[in-house]
C-alpha cells in the first residue's frame, strides 16, 4: 500500500550549532534515503530560534524532498519578506519549495498577538502568489511590489494551509494547493476532514484532486511503546489546545467530553507549549483526556504499531502524513529514522 510522508526536522536543539551540522547531514540524507516527499522545519522563533536559517541548513543539503516552513503564519512575516524567502528557497532547491501556512500559535501568541482570521490568511496567500507571479500585489490596503520576479525558478510555489477546524478546511479547499489537517486521526474524523476539503474545492469550482490532504501527527518512534508513548504527552497536550481553542462545533468531540476539553482549553499554559513535563500535560492527564488525546492525535509506539497504525489510515482513507521526531537529540533522532527507513517505510511503499 502506497503512503507520502513528511517530515518534520530542525528539532535539535532551540538553536542551531555549528558543531551539529555534519550530524544534521547525515539525519537530512538518511531521511530523504526513506523516500519521503518533503522535509519541513516550523516557523515559531518562541520554541527554536529562526525558521529561516534551518529552513536553509535543510534545503542545501536535500537533492530530491521538497522543502520548506512546516508552518509559517501571517502575522510575523510580511508578504514581500515571504514571497523573497520561498523564491530563494525555490532557487536552492532547484524548484522543490513550498509554503504551510497557519492562523499561529506559540509565535504570534507569545508577542502579545492573535491568531489570524481567515480573511488574513487568504489575502496573505493572495498577495505572496501575485507578488511571486507579477511582481506586485496589495495587502490590507498597502502596495507590495518587487523587481526580481522574472528571475525566479518558478512563478509559483505551492502553499498549503494547515486547517483545524471545519470553515479552515473548507477554506483550505478553495483557495489552497494542500491542506495540512491536524483535525485527527480517528476514522470519523479522517472521513468529515477529506469531505469538507472536497467540499471547500467544489464550492470554487475545482476537482477535489488538485488538493493534497496531508494528516498531521504527533509521533515519537521507540523499540519500547512506553517510552514512545510518553515523550508525546507534551506535543499532544498542544493539540489537543489549539485544535479546540476557536470552539469545539464541528470538531467531532464526543459529547461526553466537551465540557472537560473545553475547561483544559481554557486553562491552557502557553508558556509550557510541547514541554514533556510541563502543566499541560499534567492538566490533561488530571482531566482524564491524554488517552482521548493520544487516541485521535498520536502515531507513537513501536515499528509494528506504527506499520499497524499507518495500515488503518490507509484504510481510513489517508495517503499522506506528517511526522517528526518527539525529542531533540540529534542521534536519538538519527536511530528513529533509521527504524522508520528499515521497519516502517517499507510497508508503504
Amino acid at each position: 500500500m502506497k503512503m507520502h510522508f513528511g517530515v518534520l526536522l530542525g528539532q535539535q536543539s532551540t538553536l542551531p550549532h555549528r558543531r551539529d551540522l555534519a550530524k544534521l547531514g547525515e539525519l537530512i540524507r538518511l531521511t530523504e534515503d526513506c523516500g519521503v516527499d518533503a522535509i519541513g522545519t516550523y516557523d515559531t522563533s518562541f520554541i527554536g530560534g529562526d525558521a529561516y536559517v534551518r529552513a536553509t541548513l535543510l534545503a542545501t543539503v536535500c537533492e530530491r524532498a521538497r522543502v520548506g516552513l512546516r508552518p509559517t503564519n501571517t502575522l510575523t512575516r510580511e508578504p514581500q519578506i515571504m514571497a523573497g524567502f520561498a523564491a530563494s528557497l525555490d532557487s536552492l532547491t532547484e524548484g522543490r519549495a513550498f509554503l504551510d501556512v497557519a492562523s499561529g500559535d506559540s509565535a504570534v501568541y507569545n508577542i502579545g498577538l492573535e491568531a489570524a482570521t481567515r480573511a488574513r490568511i487568504e489575502s496573505y496567500v493572495r498577495c505572496v502568489r501575485e507578488l511571486l507571479r507579477d511582481g506586485e500585489s496589495e495587502f490590507e490596503g498597502r502596495g507590495q511590489r518587487i523587481r526580481w520576479h522574472r528571475d525566479a525558478v518558478r512563478s509559483s510555489v505551492p502553499i498549503s494551509i494547515c486547517a483545524e477546524g471545519p470553515k479552515m478546511l473548507h477554506l483550505a479547499g478553495r483557495i489552497a494547493d494542500g491542506v495540512i489537517a491536524g483535525t485527527g486521526l480517528t476514522p470519523e474524523v479522517v472521513s468529515d476532514t477529506i469531505r469538507r476539503v472536497h467540499e471547500g474545492a467544489q464550492a470554487e469550482g475545482r476537482s477535489p484532486g488538485e488538493v493534497e490532504i496531508w494528516f498531521t501527527t504527533r509521533s515519537s518512534l521507540h523499540l519500547d511503546r512506553e517510552t514512545a508513548i510518553g515523550e508525546v504527552h507534551g506535543s499532544i497536550s498542544s493539540i489537543l489546545n489549539h485544535a479546540m481553542r476557536f470552539g469545539l462545533e464541528g470538531k467531532n468531540v464526543p459529547e461526553a467530553l466537551q465540557r472537560t476539553v473545553q475547561e483544559y482549553v481554557d486553562g491552557y499554559v502557553l508558556y509550557d507549549h510541547v514541554q514533556n513535563h510541563g502543566e499541560n500535560p499534567r492538566r490533561m492527564e488530571a482531566l482524564g483526556l491524554t488517552r482521548y488525546a493520544l487516541d485521535r492525535f498520536a502515531l507513537a509506539g513501536t515499528p509494528e504499531d506504527w506499520v499497524e497504525r499507518l495500515s488503518a489510515l490507509h484504510d481510513a482513507g489517508v495517503r499522506r502524513v506528517w511526522f517528526g521526531p518527539g525529542h531533540y537529540d540529534l542521534d536519538r533522532q538519527i536511530h528513529d529514522m533509521t527504524l522508520f527507513r528499515d521497519r516502517v517505510a517499507p510497508h508503504f511503499q
